[in-house]
């Protein structure tokens, strides 16, 4: 997942020039991160509530992000309006978040002790 999402940071500069995204540098800041800490927690893991809050924002930005798709045009790809593919970017970042949260054990919550 982190050569991944730093093929995710490599596209957004094609994509500052494709879709003339206004918020690139976010974008290439949020998926660095994403793989740094995918490669560095191979190594050392952050605590689980930290995969499980970036999972929770990651999907609750890309549910108002989803508000932005015009759905009777091209989701995916869609030069005039790129919402789609912004919001996919987030899900697979949360549904990644959360398979660390998940990896690394319980949430602190009283029912996974056993």
């Amino acid at each position: 997942m982190g050569i991944l999402f730093v093929l995710f940071t490599y596209w957004q500069f094609n994509d500052l020039e494709q879709y003339n995204t206004e918020w690139w540098q976010g974008w290439v800041l949020t998926y660095a991160l994403c793989a740094v800490v995918s490669v560095l927690g191979f190594w050392k893991a952050l605590p689980k509530w930290f995969y499980a809050a970036v999972s929770i924002v990651s999907l609750l930005v890309a549910a108002y992000w989803s508000l932005g798709i015009e759905w009777h045009k091209t989701v995916l790809y869609n030069e005039e309006n790129p919402s789609g593919n912004e919001s996919g970017g987030l899900v697979i970042i949360a549904i990644w978040f959360c398979v660390l949260a998940w990896k690394h054990g319980s949430l602190g919550c009283k029912c996974d002790k056993k």
